[in-house]
């Protein structure tokens, strides 16, 4: 196909939202599949301005990821925990794919170098999540605009992503999301009282909490593996009886 983004239509059950066509790698230079293409309108727009310049320059532009449906997303976020995925992914309502605001571009096949890439995305309004251009999430964009930078610094991304999602009337998962935080808020509270930990009680299942989880999985001889399941919860309520 073209080595361009096209704007099919609107996506009637988002507000804000078009669809588009783009080439994706599945396999590459095919479209990306319809249920992940789809965008914020002045987000595709933004894209197709960068689609026009790196083929100008003589370079190519291929997109593995999009849109996520909640489930979508909350199955990421699990894989991360169980160790099946290296990059982080948060849980459900927590991402901003599923605002029509992310891509996860090919960022090791453009043709003209990822820097380069990276350089025309960012002018038009597409930031790039981390500084690297090799390693985990340098391949994820962002199309934030100057009120979600904002939101950001104030509120964090957690509630930037939450946000951003309720602006399109994107609801789907809210209530499990809502669990999800609470039960998440009281673990890290219950690891900081058992190991003397600083952990941010944020209901965010990050980095920090896994590491946690393992380090307490290791002082308690259960299976090291960072997930809190029903044996590791289990052993953490025992230990807070008898504390």
């Amino acid at each position: 196909m073209d080595m361009t983004l096209r704007i099919l239509g609107r996506d009637e059950r988002y507000r804000g939202v078009v669809r588009v066509q783009v080439p994706g790698i599945y396999p590459k230079g095919s479209p990306l599949p319809a249920h992940m293409a789809r965008l914020v309108e002045p987000a595709a727009e933004a894209l197709a301005r960068v689609y026009q310049e790196i083929v100008a320059e003589g370079g190519h532009l291929y997109i593995s990821d999009m849109f996520r449906s909640a489930e979508m997303q909350q199955k990421a976020h699990e894989d991360w925990k169980a160790g099946r995925k290296t990059a982080y992914s948060p849980p459900a309502c927590g991402s901003v794919h599923e605002s029509g605001r992310a891509i996860d571009i090919d960022a090791f096949d453009t043709g003209i170098g990822h820097k380069r890439v990276r350089e025309i995305l960012n002018r038009h309004g597409w930031v790039n999540i981390v500084a690297t251009l090799t390693g985990p999430e340098c391949w994820h964009y962002e199309f934030r605009e100057e009120r979600w930078e904002r939101y950001r610094k104030e509120h964090g991304y957690a509630a930037m992503a939450r946000a951003m999602k309720e602006e399109i009337g994107n609801v789907a998962g809210r209530e499990t999301a809502e669990s999800t935080e609470a039960e998440v808020k009281w673990l890290q509270e219950a690891l900081n009282r058992i190991l003397g930990l600083a952990l941010k009680v944020d209901g965010v299942y990050g980095a920090a909490t896994k590491k946690a989880v393992k380090e307490f999985q290791k002082k308690y001889h259960l299976q090291v593996d960072g997930v809190a399941g029903p044996i590791t919860k289990r052993r953490i309520r025992e230990v807070l009886e008898e504390a």
